[in-house]
Parts: C-alpha cells; structure tokens; sequence
C-alpha cells in the first residue's frame, strides 16, 4: 500500500461519523447465514461471481478425510444467498481445499478441487480435478484429472511463468502416515491445464497448504508453502522459474495448517502469516514472519497470538477503515476470531470471536449482498517492468477490467486472485496500469466448517454511500423518488441508468420506457468521494400481452395468433388462454412459425385442456443449451389454431387461472404479469341453424313456427334463419327447411 493510500484511509477513520470506534468490532457473534446441507464436512472455500451475473456466489470443496461427499456452490439471488446448494458436483470425494479462477480465459470461473483421499480412504491417492465453467456453472462432472495420483490437501491458481494465465500449484504429502510426495504445478497451455506437472520440489513433502505472492517485489508470483512435518517455506520466482528448494524457512518446525500472504505492517512489501496446528505437536500459534523491506523474510516471527490450539484459518481485511490489514482466524473447535491491527501489529488475544465454536476450515471476509461494495480503480506508473502488481484494497469483491498503457485487456491477457488482491500481467506495462476493481467497506466473515454448517457473521457498520428509491417497480410511466442516507455527505450525483442525471440529494426522477436500470450514486464524504451502484434496482414494465380480434366462417379452421410486447429478456415465461364462449369453437393446435419464439427448445402445454376452454402454454429458450432468453422486442409468439364449427355468436379470448397456472413473464431478476388486451373470434352461422345448435334438422322448422306463430325466441343471428334468402323471417322458411330435409330440395341459402 502507497503512503498516500494509507494516510487516505487514516483520514477516513478520522472524520467518518459512524466508523468503528476503537475496540469495538462490527460483527455479530451470531451467524445471519448458513448451508443447511449436513455431512458435507466442507473444507475449501472460495467466493466468486460464478456467473457474472454482478453478485458474488461461494464454491466450496467438502469431505476432507472422513466422508466422500460431493463439491458444491451457492448462487446468490440479487445478492441473496440460499441455504441449499444451487450446484452439485457429481463426484464424490476426500476433498480438501479449492481455488478459483478463469483458466480457459472464457469470463467464467473455473473450478479446481484438491482430493486428499482416493477411494480407499487413507490406504490409497487420489487424481485432484477441475470443473470448467462454460456457461455460469460448472460442468458436475470433472473436465480435467491430473495425470497422477496424489495425496492433496489445498489448491493454488496463479501465474507462475509469467504470461498471464493461471496454472494450478497443489500441496501434496500426507502427513498422518508419514507419506512424502513433491509438490507441484500444473502450467497452463492457451487455456488447458497439462496432465502432468511442470515443475516439482526437489524433496517430497507433506503439504497441508500453497500461497503465491510477490515476496520480492520483483513482478512475479513466488509460491510459498507449510507442512505437517517441516518448517513453512518459500520457493522463488525469477522470471518464470521457480526454484526447487526453499530460499526461505521459518526457525519454527512446527505442524502448520494455513499460509497467506499480506502487507501487515503497510510497508509495501508481502508478510507472511500462518496457522500453526497442535495436533502433531508445536504450541499451534498463530504468527507473522515479516518482510525485511528488501524481500527477505525473517525467519523468525515478529508477532505470535497469545494463545495456541488447533489453527487452520487465516483472513485479513480492514474492517475498521484505519488503512492496516486487521486478521481472521479460525482453530479446530473453537470460535473464530479476530485479531486488530494497531500500528502494524495484531492485539495478542481477540479481541472478538464469534458465538458458535466450530471446526473452522476456511475463512474469508466478503460482502455477500453487496451494499457496501464501491467501484474503485488504481493508478500505477511507472511500473519498472513488473508483470505481477496488487490493487491498494484486499480483498477485492470483483475485478471489472485492466487497462495496459492505455488499452483495456482481454481475459487472455491478465489473471487475478480477489482473495490477496494481485494482477499478473502477460506482457509488462511499459507506462501505467489501471485496476478497475470493486472493493466493499462492510464485508461480512464467513467459515467453511468441517462438523457443521457453513456461516456467515455480519458487519453491522452502514455502507459510507447508501440510497433508497420508492416505488422499485410498476409500469411506465413510473415516478421514483429516490433518498440518499450516505455518511454526512455533502455533495452528491445520480446516475438513473436511462440517460438522466441529477445533483440533489433527494431528487425524483420519471421512467418513460420500460427495462431494468441500473442505479449508480456518489456522494462527497468528509474524506471525499463514495460512490455505489444497484444492478437492475428500478424495473419500468411496458409488457402488452394482445390477442387477435378476427372472423370465422362457419367450419373454417383459424389461426389466431399471439402477439407480445416485452421489455425486459425472458428466460421462461407462461402464457394462459382461455376462449370462454359458444360451445361450437374447438381448439385443435397451435405452431410457433414466423414467430419469435421458434428458436425455442421447449413450448407446449403445461395445464388445462380443450374440453375446459382454458389452456397454459410454457416457454423455455433452452439457455443451458445456448438459446438465448427471448430479447425485448414485440411481435407474435404463438399461433394457435380453432375450428368454427358452425353456429353464430363471438368467443372472447383472454388471460385465464387455468389450474394453477396465471400469466407470468419470467426474466430471472424479476417475474411480473403484462398488460393484456383480449381478443375474440366472431363465428360464422350456420344457414339454417335457427336453434343454433350447429346442426340444421326438423327442430330448426319448429324453432321457426314456434317464433313466427307463438312468439319464441328469434334465431341468432336472424340471417341464420332466412332459409330461402327473401330477407324476411315467414312461414316460407320452415316450409323450405322440410323440403330440404325431407324432400332432397335445395340447401338453405342456396335457392
């Protein structure tokens, strides 16, 4: 962190009204979320917009050594998280630890797991695989093995040979059965992982975790590693080449669970902080090995926790907003924690621990609904070639894009790691890079755990920008009133997302056409500009539903078709329609040609029948197989077919509660009903067919007489019975009809 991002953030602390004050901690000591799935024995964590949707979804490995149990990831819901998995891996697993990342630089998130345990539990190895991401989930089924089978516990994604992409380092060995085995990487090849490793240790380990990060500050990633059975270490990275044997030990050999990286001190230059585990031996302290300013490690600590136990999770944010990195951690049965920052050094004792004491695995500090999250970007000059280069904020909550002197990258060009905040480069800047990146100042503390479900705790603190807007939805025109509730702002700027804008503080703002907009506001604060944006908040509806109004002759076949006009992009939608009318119309079938939903993989009934003249139609693109959602636009999207049978009178056709089944336009972020006009079918008459019921027969002759000579009721239509076409209803007409039905004479309306 520069010298002027740290005096940055001191001034923020000093002037925010409603910052952390000293001592006190902004999370709650109860969970506000968990998994409800049980017997997962979750291990690996990591949190990733898994697809790019704009919020942030949670992947996580599970088994460890004691259950085969499938990987599984949460998709957020508008910032929402589920209690049960969204996705499942189909195999099952010994997992450990997971990363994830963007390997086959398609702008999707991929999968890697580490298996620790092959079928046979601790007697056999296992194949450590990854779950590439094609379409916003990963394949459930592994897309790519290693060559070889291993014990593996953790995972690493990074750019180890510098060209931008990410290659996968695994922790191996096993250290409950004393079993040595080199640890390794796995390098990437324009966007696939090689089988088999590219590099090893020279001596076979038992690895229990893997971190990259630029120790030396020379523009690339070194790889740090702790053991069961030797001091944590550190191989380094010289221009792509990574040593084979450690070029730094820490003096203390104990068992070690968990290594990050991170600035501690806020000298600009990578500490290393690890998770000591008592379970084989040793204190099972926590401990920093700071860096001496010149990449060099210490190898002994220059900070250790008060206390020890089974540690095996590390963390570090700021949550205090004081410019240092404040710590996280997590033990075996026991409450997670956190350590202050005050001056570059952590308190020795927490000074917060959460309610539930549990067997943490993994810990990390994310804003799960995003209402603290800002758009940031960093500006670095001057870069001295380096090809590996941090944001000045960690954890990053998203990475929108890097602009290399002056031109944005593609994803083939650069590869990150939210967790530690570094960007490394295929090609070193010649002037400048900017990071365009989103950072939150409320993110919440969430464990993976092994005997339980796993937890989120929630920062309490206010998001420095914040805003309300009423109404959030409704047709168009829609008058929203929108409210800013920032921390002591005093200045401010809207965006609307449809082309308006406003300096106000509380303006009102009209939506005239319909769509979904984002929202994005700034406000001057003490410390100067916040800013934060809201995907999809105000939905404008101008969705018309509209039914043909047309005429049939009597046993003509019809086709009536259905137009829709919509706004928004619908990833599935329900169309009912009921024609209540005369029982003489019959529906016979419908087709999608010429309409804009004949690319669809699925149209058809779902509810209701003919006989009940009511029916549901459902519409699915298909966008698991690559149709996409039906575009806003406005034309028919069905033709459905009728039969005129023969009598006369009009049959309405319109929207209908077929069964349980209501007209419902779906476009993932919001489901809502669409305007409708109904229609109607005018049917033809039966010459003849005096009684209407679309036969012509001796009941139509009496129905004639019974009218002309008692008073009955009319035909209906009245042309309906003027057989023999003299514009008159008489005695002429029944006389005609008998002559037709009994005597073969002439059709009626045809003399």
């Amino acid at each position: 962190m520069t010298m002027f991002s740290r005096l940055f953030f001191l001034f923020f602390a000093a002037l925010m009204t409603t910052a952390t004050a000293f001592g006190q901690i902004p999370y709650q000591q109860n969970q506000f979320w968990q998994s409800s799935e049980s017997n997962m024995y979750s291990t690996g964590m990591v949190w990733r917009d898994g697809n790019n949707d704009g919020y942030i979804d949670v992947f996580f490995s599970n088994g460890n050594d004691i259950v085969q149990a499938k990987n599984t990831i949460y998709m957020s819901n508008r910032g929402t998280l589920p209690a049960a998995a969204t996705w499942f891996s189909d195999n099952n697993e010994y997992s450990g630890h997971c990363a994830v990342g963007d390997i086959d630089d398609n702008g999707l998130p991929d999968f890697a797991v580490a298996n620790y345990l092959g079928s046979g539990g601790f007697s056999t190895a296992n194949l450590s695989n990854v779950y590439m991401n094609f379409d916003g989930l990963p394949s459930t089924s592994p897309d790519w093995y290693t060559g070889d089978s291993i014990y593996s516990f953790s995972c690493a994604l990074g750019d180890a040979d510098g060209d931008g992409d990410l290659d996968l380092a695994i922790a191996t060995g096993d250290g409950y059965n004393n079993i040595n085995i080199t640890d390794r990487i796995y390098y990437n090849v324009d966007g696939t992982l090689q089988d088999l490793p590219g590099w090893e240790t020279a001596d076979g380990t038992q690895a229990l975790d893997v971190a990259w990060g630029d120790v030396d500050n020379d523009g690339d990633l070194d790889l740090a590693f702790c053991y069961d059975n030797l001091p944590p270490a550190l191989c380094e990275n010289d221009n792509g080449q990574m040593s084979t044997s450690p070029v730094w030990q820490a003096n203390d050999n104990e068992s070690a669970n968990t290594i990050i990286f991170g600035d501690v001190n806020g000298d600009g230059w990578l500490d290393v902080i690890i998770a000591f585990n008592s379970q084989l031996g040793g204190g099972g302290y926590y401990r920093v090995y700071y860096n001496d300013g010149a990449g060099i490690l210490n190898t002994n600590s220059g900070w250790q926790s008060g206390d020890g136990g089974y540690g095996s999770a590390l963390a570090l944010y700021d949550y205090d907003n004081d410019g240092d990195l404040d710590l996280a951690a997590g033990r075996w049965w026991d409450r997670p924690r956190i350590y202050p920052n005050t001056g570059g050094v952590f308190s020795s004792f927490p000074q917060w621990q959460a309610a539930p004491a549990t067997v943490v695995e993994e810990m990390a500090f994310v804003d799960i609904d995003g209402h603290g999250v800002e758009n940031r970007a960093d500006t670095i000059y001057a870069v001295g070639g380096k090809k590996v280069l941090y944001a000045s904020h960690v954890p990053l909550q998203a990475v929108d894009s890097i602009v290399v002197d002056g031109v944005s990258l593609s994803n083939d060009g650069f590869c990150y790691d939210l967790f530690s905040g570094w960007i490394a480069l295929g090609q070193a800047p010649a002037d400048s890079i900017a990071i365009y990146y989103k950072y939150s100042f409320t993110c919440d503390l969430t464990t993976s755990n092994w005997d339980t479900y796993n937890m989120a705790f929630e920062n309490t603190n206010p998001a420095p920008v914040a805003f309300f807007a009423d109404p959030t939805v409704g047709f168009a025109p829609l008058n929203v009133q929108f409210s800013d509730n920032s921390v002591d702002p005093s200045q401010w700027r809207w965006d609307f997302g449809d082309g308006g804008t406003s300096t106000d503080e509380n303006p009102a703002h009209i939506y005239e056409t319909g769509g979904a907009f984002d929202i994005y506001h700034e406000a001057f604060l003490p410390d100067g500009w916040h800013n934060h944006a809201e995907r999809n908040l105000i939905i404008v509806l101008a969705d018309t539903l509209i039914f043909p109004s047309i005429a049939a002759g009597a046993g003509d076949t019809v086709k009536a078709p259905i137009h829709l006009t919509n706004a928004h992009p619908l990833d599935q939608f329900v169309i009912t329609v009921g024609f209540a009318g005369p029982p003489n119309l019959e529906y016979v079938g419908f087709d999608t040609d010429s309409c804009r939903t004949d690319y669809f993989s699925d149209v058809g009934i779902i509810g209701g029948s003919a006989e009940t003249y009511g029916l549901a139609f459902g519409f699915t693109p298909g966008i698991d197989v690559g149709r996409p959602p039906l575009a806003p636009g406005s034309g028919q999207i069905i033709n459905l077919h009728f039969v005129a049978l023969g009598a006369g009178g009009t049959a309405d056709l319109d929207t209908a509660t077929v069964g349980t089944d209501t007209t419902l336009l779906d476009a993932g972020y919001i489901a809502y009903q669409p305007r409708v006009v109904p229609g109607s079918i005018s049917l033809g008459f039966l010459c003849g067919d005096a009684d209407g019921d679309a036969a012509v027969n001796v009941a139509d002759a009496v129905f004639l007489i019974n009218y002309i000579f008692r008073g009955g009721p009319p035909p209906q239509p009245m042309e309906a019975g003027d057989a023999n076409l003299d514009d008159a209803i008489n005695i002429g007409d029944p006389v005609y009809l008998i002559n037709y039905i009994f005597k073969g004479g002439p059709e009626p309306c045809n003399p």
